[in-house]
């Protein structure tokens, strides 16, 4: 248990590094949203902006469409955390489309009877109500902690947005504690408690030395079968009928979680570039693992071992799905500046393309690896969406 420990106490260091002061490693100090107001900034502005984004977004919540709005709020934490929270205002104006209302709540939920409720699309009001006010209560954190343990396991729902857009949430609460943000975590919950999916494992554990390892044991559905046609939550459910995943859940050892999700960072940005025509679902194999560094230090060991379990299998089964070996990976180029690289995710103005931009300086502050900045560079040039 000594090693356990130990690899605990290094996750929670890394997870530290990426909010408050510890963001100063990763882009300028001049332009860290969050540390500014953690080291006590005079006006706040750059947090005020967030917040008013966030205001903008649930004034219209519930939405019918509960995917729709679903990247706002996680590009808006993004956009601030890059020391942008300036953009945040344009964006919503270029960005934020029409919306039809949702029914108010209609029946409580039971919290007793929250196992049946998972993965109900149209109790995502009262899950959201539910939430609301389990989160009014002094401290957030034994909420996300009793609730991350039953969520993990159906983490792979949605395309991994439940566990992206509530690991966004927090990074948002430790910066400050505000209603919006408690509100913005209560939705986040809610999203990921109706789009909870669970995909197929046989329960074996065979654990390799690394991810690269456990990645050669994998065998992708290409050339043989295409990815069927659909988003990429059609393409995870394609995996019900892939005999070959079914162990692969249990081919990482998740005793060292940091080390873990740094391989993986690694690991599936290569994919990513070596799969330009589906850049979009690569990008949930990086940003869905990353986000646990934000959740981590707020939830238990033993629920942050089985989410790094989870968080692989869902990445491993895009990689089954969408994966192609044919191709090879692209010649490397210098590595632009950061400041370039947020300038450029900024002009291309997808979701995606700022999100796993931000998600991959996340990861290189830790790994310091090169192969994240030419993740972020493809992702402000190439994405489209």
């Amino acid at each position: 248990m000594v090693e356990s420990a130990s690899s605990r106490r290094e996750f929670l260091v890394a997870g530290a590094c990426l909010t408050g002061a510890g963001m100063a490693g990763m882009i300028p100090a001049s332009a860290c949203a969050h540390s500014s107001q953690a080291k006590g900034s005079p006006d706040g502005s750059d947090a005020d902006r967030m917040d008013a984004g966030l205001e903008r977004l649930h004034a219209r919540l519930p939405d019918a469409n509960v995917h729709r709005s679903n990247h706002v709020p996680m590009v808006v934490e993004a956009l601030c955390t890059l020391g942008r929270a300036d953009a945040i205002a344009p964006w919503l104006d270029d960005k934020f489309g029409t919306y039809e209302p949702d029914i108010a709540p209609s029946r409580p939920i039971e919290a007793e009877c929250w196992r049946e409720l998972l993965g109900r699309s149209e109790r995502y009001s009262d899950w959201r109500a539910f939430f609301l006010a389990e989160l009014a209560a002094d401290d957030w954190r034994p909420v996300l902690k009793q609730w991350g343990a039953r969520f993990v396991p159906g983490l792979a729902g949605a395309a991994t947005h439940g566990v992206i857009r509530t690991g966004h949430a927090v990074r948002a609460l430790v910066a400050r504690d505000s209603a919006i943000r408690r509100a913005e975590l209560a939705t986040g919950l809610a999203y990921w408690a109706v789009n909870y999916q669970e995909l197929p494992w046989d329960g074996s554990l065979a654990p390799e030395k690394s991810v690269a390892d456990a990645l050669a044991r994998i065998q992708p559905r290409l050339p043989a079968l295409e990815p069927p046609q659909g988003n990429i939550v059609t393409g995870l459910r394609a995996l019900a009928g892939t005999p070959s995943f079914r162990p692969v859940a249990g081919l990482v050892d998740t005793r060292d979680p940091g080390r873990t999700l740094s391989e993986m960072a690694l690991a599936f940005a290569r994919l990513y570039l070596q799969n330009p025509a589906h850049r979009i679902a690569f990008t949930h194999a990086i940003t869905a693992p990353s986000a646990l560094r934000l959740l981590a230090p707020h939830l238990d060991e033993e629920t942050v071992l089985a989410a790094t379990r989870f968080a692989w299998q869902a990445a491993a089964g895009i990689y089954v799905v969408y994966g192609d070996p044919r191709l090879s990976i692209p010649a490397e180029c210098a590595p632009a500046p950061r400041e370039a690289l947020v300038a450029t995710c900024i002009a291309n103005g997808g979701a995606h393309s700022i999100k796993l931009t931000e998600a991959c300086l996340r990861e290189e502050a830790v790994s310091h690896d090169p192969i994240l900045f030419a993740a972020a560079h493809d992702a402000g040039e190439s994405m489209n969406g």
